[in-house]
């Protein structure tokens, strides 16, 4: 529903150039904005650009768009700050928050930089947290070696450490509910509100024709995905013979591919376009997805359930959700490949998917958007 006159405007800090959508953080953050202009508000979008282009699309979803080099280098790893906070710190940012009272939406702690900053008392500030950071940074450690880990741990660390600079803000808006219990816990002082991840669809896709093959997809450059995809691989695969296996993503490590190349049943398809993956998602019979780092909300999760037909997943990476009800559950090799046996040839019907839509009621974008607006309005107003 647009917002009544006046227009409420609003600064949003991106970590990143939020286009194109295409991994979690900037999904998040690109239908947030998108449906922050669809509401009403006047958006002024600030981001950091370091690996992504300027993107002229922004200008469809924020009034204003204005971009900030982030400083990588080695000096900033000497920050007490964490460096993904150190290396966001711009003094042109803070003059053009200056510029009006408008409340501040700050993407992740890496853009929290200011939020302290006396220049800013007064303003309403918010934070969107994707993540408890320092244990998803935790867990970035666990799976690496040599020097990364040691910049993983010393990262955590600084993070666990630089959290406090939360008591700062007026409202810690969580990506999934143990998230936001675990900030009301911590801060019990700041409001925190449970505000669901921002994603493209709209609806649950109406029921097609399926294939008999089963999909696991994510970006296979990410530790935590390419764990994922050789669990799959060495432990549930050769326990589904001749069952199809399709292995879907941006830019697959080397070692993944391989390890695809030499399993049976299993084919890789790299780098599909946004119009393959949908249809990978859409047709699969069924769509694994596992992951062993329980932090934040995984929008390939939620990708599965709107495009596609049965998912099967682990515990974990439902944690926080509450959508335990929409998924088949398998945290074993041996109840995964049941799982996958047992639904390969299980028809998807209305039934099914009337259920889905009832239960991702909660991550409607515009039912959301109206909370996040009337939370600012009431404080702000």
């Amino acid at each position: 529903m647009p917002l009544s006159s006046p227009r409420l405007r609003i600064h949003v800090v991106s970590l990143q150039v939020p286009f194109p959508p295409d991994y979690g953080g900037v999904i998040d953050i690109y239908y947030k904005l998108k449906a922050l202009k669809d509401a009403g508000c006047e958006v002024y979008l600030h981001t950091y650009q370091y690996d992504r282009q300027q993107a002229p699309q922004l200008d469809e979803v924020a009034d204003r768009v204005f971009y900030y080099p982030r400083n990588r280098s080695l000096m900033r790893q000497f920050s007490v700050e964490p460096y993904i906070v150190s290396s966001r710190r711009s003094a042109k940012l803070l003059d053009d928050l200056l510029s009006d009272d408008a409340p501040i939406l700050f993407e992740g702690i890496h853009c929290c930089a200011f939020l302290a900053d006396p220049r800013l008392a007064g303003r309403y500030k918010l934070v969107r947290m994707h993540n408890v950071e320092h244990e998803y940074y935790t867990e970035l450690a666990r799976k690496a070696t040599g020097w990364r880990r040691l910049y993983y741990r010393l990262e955590a660390a600084r993070l666990k450490r630089y959290e406090h600079i939360l008591n700062q803000a007026d409202l810690i808006l969580a990506i999934t509910e143990s998230d936001r219990c675990y900030f009301a816990s911590k801060y019990p002082q700041i409001a925190s509100l449970w505000l669901p991840a921002f994603q493209a669809h709209h609806t649950v896709a109406p029921l097609g024709p399926r294939e008999e093959y089963v999909l696991y997809h994510g970006n296979l450059s990410v530790e935590e995905n390419i764990e994922a995809a050789e669990y799959l691989l060495q432990q549930v695969v050769p326990a589904t013979p001749g069952v199809k296996w399709i292995f879907a993503g941006k830019n697959p490590a080397e070692r993944l591919a391989r390890k695809i190349a030499d399993t049976p049943d299993t084919r890789l398809v790299a780098n599909p376009s946004d119009e393959e993956i949908e249809q990978l998602i859409a047709r699969a019979a069924a769509n694994v997805l596992i992951t062993f780092q329980p932090t934040g909300l995984k929008l390939k999760l939620l990708h599965a359930l709107y495009a596609g037909g049965h998912c099967i997943v682990n515990s974990k990476m439902l944690v926080g959700t509450g959508l335990d009800r929409a998924c088949t559950v398998a945290d074993t090799p041996q109840a995964l490949s049941h799982a996958v046996t047992t639904l390969l040839k299980a028809p998807f019907g209305q039934a099914e998917r009337e259920k889905r839509i009832r239960l991702l009621e909660p991550y409607d974008n515009r039912r959301n958007i109206e909370q996040l607006v009337r939370a600012i309005t009431e404080k702000t107003l």
